[in-house]
């Protein structure tokens, strides 16, 4: 209690800032004990990313870069079809077709090689008609029957495969679609050209450096769209063969032969080589019709046609000129081979059984026909037929069942008849 006492008065004495330094005494003393004794706390650690969220990071952003670049070529791609579509379909030259689909196919896949195949139905193969990035050795007209490797079996089966799809179908059926003869082809890609339900052609892509997640049907619309042009041509064809054509005897007509002459012409006088004219007529057809009937008569054009077609060259232009005259323009053929050439369509015809042949005034039916070539028998196309027809009314004159070539007029002799193997004076 003394000591209580003591303590107080001594505080009472004390002058205020005493009291003050003693305050903050104890609070700086109370400070140090405590951080002393009391546990030590650190601040919190920052948390760390797990690995996991950096690979799907990684993975979202090449979805993103793939979903672009896709996005950016199926842009290109429908920006070019506009285009391709209309070119592809104002064509009417069959061999124009091919090119313009291996051009689309290069631009958008990018590949290393583009094969494309047309279906002949007289061989019923597909024939290779264009190729880009194929090995030397394998030519254009490269065969490929149905159902042979890869190509053949796409054309057989008419769907679009990828690589993993030759693989699944090799797997769950056993059968084998490597051929050795075309270990050249790189088919990654293929589709069918099918129109109706008929294979016109296939189409074979390899080396592809541009892919696409739809990239099957991408090729497999390339593919319809060349079927529908293929089929378009056929029909402009059909038309056109059917507005320049004799209806009976299946020939050119009158108005498609003027035309190819006039080009004949044109092409040999830049060329400077010679276009041959062979024209004829049957011997006696009015006292044939008189006396089988026109239709008899008819029959007797018909086959003759045949005959001609049969007897010239892919390259010659066999024409009805009008009623039992006909005429074929043989493009860069002197007189000499012309000559042969009529002469064999004459012996043939004479040597047909036609029917009831032997009531004719020669014992058969035969032709009488004239040759003329261009340039000196005349340098047009009515100068050349003029000529043909005046060599065809001496071979009448002479006894029917003849050839004669056209006179050459020289200042020195303007009298010569002569035909195949026989001069005539």
């Amino acid at each position: 209690m003394d000591f209580l006492n003591a303590a107080l008065a001594t505080l009472r004495s004390a002058p205020p800032w005493g009291w003050a330094c003693g305050i903050l005494g104890a609070l700086f003393l109370g400070w140090l004990l405590g951080r002393s004794s009391g546990p030590r706390t650190r601040s919190a650690p920052r948390p760390v990313r797990p690995e996991s969220d950096f690979s799907g990071l990684r993975d979202l952003k090449a979805s993103v870069a793939r979903l672009e670049a896709e996005n950016t070529a199926l842009s290109n791609f429908f920006l070019l079809l506009p285009d391709f579509t209309k070119e592809i379909n104002s064509r009417m030259e069959r061999r124009a077709i091919a090119p313009l689909l291996v051009k689309i196919t290069e631009r958008l896949f990018a590949p290393t090689q583009v094969l494309l195949f047309l279906l002949d139905d007289r061989v019923n193969a597909l024939i290779l008609v264009q190729q880009r990035g194929l090995a030397e050795d394998v030519k254009v007209g490269f065969q490929v029957k149905m159902g042979e490797g890869r190509i053949g079996w796409i054309a057989e089966h008419k769907v679009p495969m990828d690589t993993d799809d030759f693989i699944r179908e090799m797997r769950q059926s056993g059968v084998s679609l490597e051929v050795p003869a075309h270990f050249r082809f790189k088919t990654e890609l293929c589709a069918p050209m099918v129109h109706e339900g008929r294979v016109l052609g296939v189409i074979s892509v390899g080396g592809i450096t541009r892919h696409y997640k739809y990239e099957k049907t991408m090729l497999n619309l390339i593919a319809d769209l060349g079927s529908i042009a293929l089929h378009n041509n056929l029909l402009f064809s059909q038309i056109q063969e059917m507005a320049n054509s004799d209806g009976l005897t299946k020939l050119y007509n009158k108005r498609f032969f003027m035309n190819r002459l006039s080009e004949e012409i044109l092409k040999a006088e830049k060329g400077h080589y010679p276009v041959s004219v062979f024209i004829f007529d049957l011997d006696h057809f009015k006292h044939y019709n008189d006396s089988q009937g026109h239709q008899a008569g008819d029959e007797v054009l018909k086959i003759t046609g045949q005959i001609v077609r049969d007897m010239v060259r892919p390259d010659d232009t066999p024409a009805r000129y009008g009623g039992e005259e006909f005429i074929v323009l043989l493009p860069q053929t002197p007189k000499d081979g012309a000559m042969v050439a009529s002469e064999r369509i004459r012996v043939k015809v004479a040597s047909h059984p036609y029917a009831n042949r032997e009531s004719q005034p020669l014992k058969t039916v035969s032709l009488s026909g004239g040759v003329a070539t261009f340039p000196v028998d005349g340098r047009t196309g009515s100068d050349l037929i003029a000529s043909a027809d005046a060599a065809l009314y001496r071979a009448k004159q002479a006894g029917r069942n003849r050839i004669l070539r056209a006179e050459t007029k020289y200042f020195s002799d303007g009298t010569e008849d002569t035909y195949y193997g026989t001069t005539n004076g």
